[in-house]
């Protein structure tokens, strides 16, 4: 029996009376998350992989059932510790990052069942497999996630939000998830091994992607709102980022040599660049919170949502090759986007103009409607003399 409230019963909180800000980013990520998050774990045929995981060696095998393990106990991990977050954002009424968490907090499930489901079914491994979780690991994901995110529960100041988001975001899902799917790309890209595992990473991975993208977007927000969260994502940052290396170091320790002509200097020297581009993000925030500038991702975002709307019913997906020179917005998704038309802006695009004057461009050069036509047409927006232009031209 639920004991009774001693304040009393409480009031019906009203529903808002303004209309949902469709504009913003949240929004637009959850409009996203519709179109390209709806994917079953239990629809991916996995007959095949059951097949090519026999054909890999011993160490391959334990190379790959390491990894696997580890991101099973993470996302189960995020799946657990998100709702922290969801309970602050909904104490603040903000009702379109609510809409977006909705589907966060779903697709962290789909990655534990997919993991889960790829253990059972392709490793055979249904046990115990903490052996594979090492310090580093059970520091980071069995105590400092869950501590940094329960905090949320007594404490959902700006500073502690920041400090769950880069322990969630930047480091649980952008440095090391990105470091991860990298090693799973290397790995089974050969021979095209294990088309179904695969097709749940390329999934996943996309979901990951519009995760980070509200993650850095909140912690943009809070950092150019308060002074005292950038001191706070620093610490928070530098006493991670030995943990960080740590998962990465521990990770590669049982193999020498080690299996796929996996590095583990290339893979740390990733891992690092990746927590530079974040900082280089959040420093952009800092920078906009004191002169009104718009970050490069944020003009991306807003550019994706305007295409997006454009070429309704089609999903558009947007994918950056580390942090490559070039912006790509394919036409369609899956196995249809790698063929299909494609929008490539240059970065010398988003990060000297808005996304207005960009938008105002495309729409110009009619660039949906090409994009829509026959021929699958691949279409380049660069920057030249100042001005934005689009080739080849009509």
């Amino acid at each position: 029996m639920i004991a009774p409230d001693p304040a009393g019963p409480r009031e019906p909180r009203p529903a808002r009376t303004g209309t949902l800000r469709h504009d913003t980013i949240p929004m637009r990520l959850y409009h996203e998350a519709k179109r390209l998050g709806a994917w079953d774990p239990r629809s991916l045929d996995l007959r095949q992989d059951v097949d090519h995981w026999g054909r890999f060696t011993v160490a391959e095998r334990d190379v790959l059932l390491r990894l696997t393990v580890l991101f099973q106990a993470a996302e189960e991990s995020m799946t657990r510790d998100l709702l922290p977050l969801v309970m602050a954002v909904v104490r603040e009424e903000r009702l379109e990052e609510q809409l977006f968490l909705t589907t966060f907090l779903a697709d962290e499930a789909k990655h534990t069942e997919f993991f889960r489901r790829v253990l059972d079914e392709v490793c055979r491994q249904s046990g115990d497999l903490q052996r594979y979780q090492t310090p580093s690991f059970r520091h980071l994901f069995a105590e400092r996630l869950p501590d940094a995110m329960q905090r949320l529960l007594a404490d959902p100041s700006p500073v502690a939000q920041a400090e769950a988001l880069v322990t969630y975001s930047l480091v649980g899902e952008g440095v090391l998830g990105d470091a991860g799917y990298h090693v799973f790309s290397t790995a089974l890209a050969r021979r095209e091994s294990m088309p179904g595992f695969r097709e749940g990473l390329r999934h996943s991975q996309a979901d990951e992607a519009r995760h980070l993208a509200y993650g850095l977007f909140l912690l943009s927000r809070l950092v150019a709102e308060d002074r005292e969260v950038w001191s706070a994502v620093g610490r928070q940052m530098e006493e991670l980022l030995p943990l960080t290396l740590g998962i990465v170091s521990e990770f590669f320790e049982p193999y020498d040599p080690m299996p796929f002509g996996l590095s583990l200097d290339d893979t740390v020297q990733d891992a690092i660049a990746r927590f530079a581009a974040r900082w280089g993000t959040l420093e952009e925030a800092k920078l906009r919170g004191r002169t009104g500038t718009p970050s490069a991702d944020q003009v991306v975002r807003d550019i994706l949502g305007w295409v997006g709307d454009q070429l309704q019913p089609v999903p558009i997906e947007v994918r950056r090759e580390g942090t490559g020179p070039v912006y790509t917005f394919h036409v369609g998704s899956g196995q249809a986007a790698e063929g299909g038309g494609a929008l490539l802006i240059t970065q010398e695009v988003v990060a000297h103009h808005t996304a207005t004057d960009v938008i105002a461009a495309l729409r110009a050069h009619r660039v949906p409607e090409r994009l829509r036509g026959a021929g699958r047409k691949r279409l380049t927006c660069l920057s030249a003399g100042g001005k934005i232009i689009v080739q080849p031209p009509e």
